[in-house]
């Protein structure tokens, strides 16, 4: 290529392309997501290559993600265009710009565009304050109701490929619970979802039809999330589910918002955002009601994390309790095909994790809190690793690391060392960033203990073992 050496003719040339192939791949990027009237002129890379000239948005987003796609690695519009920013390319609040999208047809388009921007590691998109999450969970995302759609000239979509369709995004979602997933996985799910908002978009079907497909994007957003989260991609895992909020509202599928209501209050738990997350979980249970018990079950262990991220230790105690008795009570019941997962072992590994953020939080009862944490994790995480159908390694791995933790915490060396021993046997069944970022932080700790004979020991043994996975 004989265009000189601006950034973006380097990339250029890493992926074997000219400016009019790029554009090219941009405009069928652009007419799979039903944006012809963005379609670029064939030469306008030309100037992008030889002089620098930046694009405005979304442009520089969508020749970011063509460029990932071709190199299979991320590329970002900074090391296309270094130092030309622009403000609409800067970092966007997770909750921000939603006003608009209050239809199918808005949330759609918002889902879109995420999927091209949060799909590398320098998403975009920063995570939200907690009063902003809470007040579009409260205020916003009332959408339309679904209707049909009767294309001229359009094939329509047939129930058997819906059947298809639902029947491998539940098998994802087994595959994530169970095993986690990284970038790689990331990128899968993101082009199932682009696929079937293809299809909304597109094709034609009956109200039921339509409404079984946008059933089905809302559970790919709340995956889509989940696994942002996963990935330690807060921003983007918050306007996922905030959108995957909106579609189910639209859908007048309450419990399906409940549950993603919930997850929001799981992720501003962990970021730190305590007497929000709060909020968000009393808002699940009210879009909840007096729904599915299960469903219940799981928002008020949903509430109890909240509760110890915010130093309550009375109101972690009771919804706890309440929701543990409520599962169990209705243990045998069919629930939810998303909360399919939930048992009591969950249950009790996550009340054991809470009960270390607790212990983390005071000093007056440590001691107690840290051996409750230890005596609950420690039955629920054998539980969740043990083989067979009911195994959940990755939750098993994740719930493990808090174990050590809390065992650190009281002096336990030998425990911890055991512990950790046992979340390296979990580490080849784990893709999950969280989960192995958690136990690889703990090495850190271990080492600062490393004049006790039993930890140094082992500290050979972590190396070894975490650098063959």
């Amino acid at each position: 290529m004989e265009e000189a050496g601006t950034p973006l003719a380097d990339m250029l040339r890493l992926a074997e392309w000219s400016p009019r192939q790029l554009v090219i791949a941009i405009n069928s990027r652009l007419s799979s997501q039903g944006r012809e009237r963005l379609r670029l002129d064939p030469t306008a890379g030309y100037s992008w290559v030889r002089r620098g000239f930046r694009p405005r948005p979304p442009i520089p987003d969508v020749a970011a993600a063509v460029l990932t796609e071709r190199l299979g690695y991320p590329v970002t519009v900074a090391q296309l265009w270094p130092g030309r920013q622009e403000p609409g390319s800067l970092a966007r609040s997770a909750a921000s710009e939603l006003d608009g999208a209050d239809g199918i047809d808005g949330l759609l388009h918002e889902l879109s565009q995420l999927g091209e921007i949060a799909v590398t590691p320098q998403s975009p998109i920063a995570d939200a304050t907690g009063a902003d999450l809470t007040a579009v969970v409260l205020d916003q995302l009332r959408g339309a109701v679904v209707a049909a759609r009767d294309r001229i000239g359009r094939e329509y979509v047939q129930s058997a490929q819906v059947d298809l369709i639902s029947a491998h995004v539940a098998a994802l979602r087994r595959l994530d619970d169970r095993h986690g997933g990284g970038a790689l996985s990331l990128r899968y799910v993101t082009a199932e979802l682009r696929n079937v908002v293809d299809l909304v978009d597109y094709a034609s079907y009956g109200r039921q039809t339509g409404e079984r497909l946008l059933t089905i994007v809302a559970d790919l957003a709340q995956l889509l999330g989940w696994m942002s989260f996963d990935s330690s991609r807060y921003g983007a895992a918050e306007r996922y589910l905030l959108l995957s909020l909106g579609v189910c509202r639209a859908l007048r599928a309450s419990d399906r918002a409940a549950n993603a209501i919930g997850m929001l209050s799981y992720i501003s738990a962990f970021a730190g955002h305590g007497p929000q997350a709060v909020r968000l979980a009393e808002a699940a249970a009210r879009e909840c009601g007096q729904g599915d018990p299960v469903l219940r079950a799981r928002l008020l262990g949903r509430e109890a994390t909240a509760a110890a991220a915010d130093g309550d230790l009375a109101r972690f105690r009771r919804q706890s309790q309440a929701a543990a008795v409520l599962l169990q009570r209705h243990a045998a019941s069919d629930p939810p095909s998303f909360l399919y997962y939930l048992t009591p072992e969950q249950l009790a590994a996550e009340a054991g994790q809470a009960l270390v953020v607790l212990a983390e939080r005071t000093t007056a009862s440590r001691r107690r809190l840290l051996s409750e944490a230890v005596e609950t994790l420690s039955g629920a995480v054998t539980a969740m690793a043990a083989p067979g159908p009911s195994a959940y390694p990755r939750s098993a791995l994740l719930h493990t690391t808090f174990l050590a933790r809390a065992c650190l915490l009281r002096g336990d060396l030998d425990e911890a060392v055991t512990a950790m021993r046992s979340g390296l046997g979990l580490l080849g069944q784990v893709q999950s960033p969280r989960a192995r970022g958690y136990l690889h932080g703990l090495r850190s700790a271990m080492g600062r203990r490393s004049r006790s004979e039993v930890v140094r020991e082992f500290l050979d043994e972590f190396d070894e073992a975490s650098s063959r996975v």
